[in-house]
């Protein structure tokens, strides 16, 4: 189990690298060992597919503001998508990740 939660540090690190949207950037989405992620610069989403590396995840966004805001916690498996919403802080997304429990 050590071993799993390592392997999902990991790829946390490697999902939080920044996403570098600005305001005016188009929607965007890509795909990592874990996780999909999507940004349209306002919002940070994610969908984690693989249940062998955590129950549920969420989504969390860091704003240009400084704060950070998280989406609600999802299942993994399922396609379920989390938004974190940087326009509820009167902001934009700086870089985005996710978190798993």
């Amino acid at each position: 189990m050590l071993k799993v939660r390592a392997l999902a540090l990991a790829a946390v690190v490697a999902g939080s690298l920044a996403v570098g949207v600005g305001a005016a950037a188009p929607a965007s989405a890509r795909t990592t060992d874990v996780c999909s992620i999507w940004s349209d610069g306002n919002t940070f989403g994610t969908s984690c597919g693989r249940s062998d590396v955590a129950i549920v995840f969420r989504a969390k966004a860091l704003c240009q503001n400084g704060q950070t805001v998280y989406g609600a916690w999802k299942p993994t498996g399922d396609g379920s998508w989390s938004y974190a919403y940087c326009t509820s802080v009167n902001s934009t997304v700086a870089s985005g990740g996710w978190d798993f429990a």
